[in-house]
């Protein structure tokens, strides 16, 4: 990265207070930067920070005031913009497997399109096929009948079943399982009976799916996971749950078969969602929430069970009064009791 302060403002529309030919080299987080680097003001509570970075520019909003020795850019968000220039500046550094490895392997009737890596030991099955500047790393699997869409990075160590459908612009990390057998058993004179689970999973355009997180493949029909959704890492998705788009779930969090998800949904780390019910569009699950019932779009809840999250922040204060409360308690049973002495006496 080899840019001045001017050019990168021109790139992205933003406005320099101070001096436009500082050079930049990196980029960095304000309190780590150091000559050379540009960093962002994304958040007000680091202000303070302004006073002793060793940036050599700063990112801020469009209405920032402060003064300083270095070259600040107004933009209308820092923090989406620093974002941009960090896609830039990794596809500087990111290099990927190129070429087919020689220890790579493929079944019958394989389509690979134009412009594929296929790293070592990599396996694809019969009748699969990866489509345009897919990017396979090493030590993946690739099942039978199953597709991967154009420009979609598959990382080392992860596992695509048979029957399963990626889109395009797709990232997968390392050791990732999908496909994988839903967790389905029927309990027969005391035994649990293994339920075939002989499904689909579809996954959409432009999803990303975190390290060591599990999709598991429908009993029948399809598991499916909608455009722009993006799954953190240890994330456990059941059998024909349906999620929508745009949502994010966070790590640690489970969502139990056949549950269906609306769009923009935002699960906190460590949350889950009870098996069959709906959870509608725009819905919050805070950390550590259980949604044991159907959610209403829109809802933010927390706790459990999941209640309304204003709720749940009374409850939680009110839980905290409560050792005053007893206090209180204890001591108007004693002034009763002696009252009651005196009348009685």
């Amino acid at each position: 990265m080899q840019n001045n302060v001017a050019q990168i403002a021109q790139k992205l529309n933003g406005a320099v207070i101070g001096d436009g030919e500082v050079q930049i080299t990196s980029l960095n987080g304000l309190q780590d930067a150091q000559a050379g680097d540009l960093s962002f003001l994304g958040n007000p509570s680091y202000t303070s920070v302004m006073k002793t970075t060793q940036a050599s520019a700063v990112l801020v909003q469009s209405d920032y005031t402060g003064e300083h020795d270095f070259p600040v850019i107004q933009v209308e968000n820092p923090y989406l913009a620093f974002a941009t220039l960090l896609s830039e500046l990794e596809q500087e550094l990111l290099i990927h497997p190129t070429g087919i490895h020689p220890t790579a392997t493929r079944g019958a009737n394989v389509t690979i399109g134009e412009n594929c890596a296929i790293d070592a030991n990599v396996h694809i099955a019969d009748n699969a096929g990866i489509a345009d500047n897919v990017i396979l790393y090493a030590g993946v699997y690739l099942g039978r009948n199953s597709t991967i869409g154009p420009d979609t990075i598959v990382y080392p160590n992860t596992t695509i079943r048979e029957n399963v459908t990626v889109g395009k612009n797709c990232i997968i990390h390392s050791n990732v399982a999908i496909g994988s057998d839903g967790f389905g058993f029927t309990t027969v004179d005391g035994i649990q009976a293994k339920i075939p689970q002989i499904g689909k999973v579809i996954i959409g355009d432009n999803v990303e799916v975190g390290s060591n997180s599990a999709i598991d493949r429908a009993t029948f029909g399809v598991t499916r996971i909608g455009n722009g959704t993006k799954i953190d890492n240890l994330v456990q998705i059941a059998h024909n749950v349906t999620i929508g788009e745009n949502s994010t779930i966070s790590g640690g969090s489970a969502i139990a078969g056949s549950a269906t998800l609306g769009n923009n949904v935002t699960m906190g780390g460590n949350s889950g969602i009870i098996g069959h019910v709906t959870i509608g569009d725009n819905v919050i699950l805070g950390a550590g929430a259980s949604a044991l019932q159907p959610l209403e779009e829109g809802a933010v809840v927390s706790g459990f069970p999941a209640i309304d999250h204003k709720t749940n922040l009374r409850m939680i204060m009110s839980q905290r009064r409560l050792p005053k409360a007893l206090r209180t308690i204890r001591d108007l049973e004693k002034r009763i009791e002696e009252l009651e002495q005196k009348l009685n006496g």
